[in-house]
């Protein structure tokens, strides 16, 4: 076998026992034809350069991770693009180009977060690369995404927030807490950029994916800390993701709200919860409501989301997506109201 067809059956082979498939031996030789001996000198091949590791257990392998750390000291260095150039780029390099693309628009946008909204003095930066993908976190020692958003409501307001009410303010995106110098889009973007997003401060977690809730481990960290994730094959387009919510004259005007994610999974029954949603979509002309995941809602809180803030706000469009049949029902009396 070729070269290049050699590393298509590796990368296929860890693919499968990435995602724990009981059978990655027959399937990667009924894929490419081979005899069982070739693919475990592909297994013994992948052992040796430290991709693979033996662990026994009903799936034998597990993906290894060559991984990088550095660390900035906000006092010395305040640029982000600076470090990334220096430090990060390099070990992204042979990646296809709209991957980099992507790389370098969300390690930037949450070391910017880090350094000028954290008060942090130390932000690390750890990357960790397998052939299949490449996970990044960001880590920094300040005050806490949720805490700072609590501080800034407040301030603003008047109102005390929880903390998982200051998370459910990131989901609709452009909040920030400094408005005179950044449109609080970094986070919104990023989190559909990847393929998996997931934000810690102390114990909460902010995610608008569902299945990133489940590997949430509810470990308390004081500071910040950012997990990305992204297929270093992935066909998606920095530019794409822009267009999808960005019009080329208003600008970011459409957005979309993953609702259970937003309720923290609960189930939302009350005009208060409603009022809260509509609040974060102030100034935006269509929002698309994700009501996956969410078995059912309260009549008072369709009614006030579906028909006092819909009249309330003309000029916005409300656009519920994956709802099963109760949703609907409840969403279809409440717009006749």
């Amino acid at each position: 076998m070729k070269k290049s067809e050699r590393l298509v059956a590796e990368k296929f082979l860890l693919q499968r026992i990435f995602e724990e498939d009981p059978d990655f031996v027959d399937h990667t030789m009924e894929a490419f034809s081979l005899s069982r001996s070739t693919v475990y000198n592909y297994i013994n091949r992948l052992q040796e350069n430290g991709e693979l590791e033996r662990v026994g257990g009903s799936m034998p392998y597990r993906i290894l991770y060559k991984t990088a750390r550095f660390t900035l000291d906000t006092s010395r260095e305040r640029s982000e693009d600076r470090m990334f150039a220096r430090d990060i780029a390099p070990l992204l390099a042979d990646l296809p180009a709209n991957v980099q693309k992507i790389w370098r628009y969300a390690i930037t946008a949450m070391l910017n977060n880090a350094i000028e909204h954290a008060h942090a003095s130390a932000v690390i930066c750890v990357v960790s690369r397998s052939r299949l993908c490449t996970i990044v976190g960001i880590l920094d020692n300040g005050i806490g995404i949720f805490r700072r958003i609590q501080q800034d409501h407040k301030e603003a307001t008047g109102d005390v927030l929880t903390t998982e009410e200051a998370a459910s303010l990131l989901y609709a995106g452009g909040y920030t807490g400094a408005p005179e110098g950044h449109a609080g889009q970094g986070i919104f973007f990023t989190s559909r950029l990847m393929d998996h997003f997931a934000i810690r401060s102390d114990m909460q977690l902010f995610t608008p994916h569902a299945e990133d809730v489940a590997d949430d481990g509810g470990e308390r960290f004081r500071g910040t800390a950012v997990q990305m994730a992204l297929d270093n094959d992935s066909t998606r387009e920095l530019s794409a993701i822009m267009d999808a919510y960005i019009d080329p004259d208003a600008g970011f005007v459409r957005t979309e709200i993953p609702v259970a994610r937003f309720f923290g999974g609960a189930f939302p029954v009350s005009r208060s919860e409603a009022r809260r949603l509509g609040a974060v979509l102030e100034g935006f002309r269509e929002a698309r409501l994700d009501f996956s995941g969410v078995d059912e809602i309260g009549p008072d809180f369709a009614h006030e989301l579906f028909a006092v803030v819909a009249r309330q706000t003309a000029d916005l469009c409300l656009i519920p997506t994956n709802t099963n049949d109760a949703v609907a029902a409840a969403i279809r009396r409440a717009e006749r109201a």
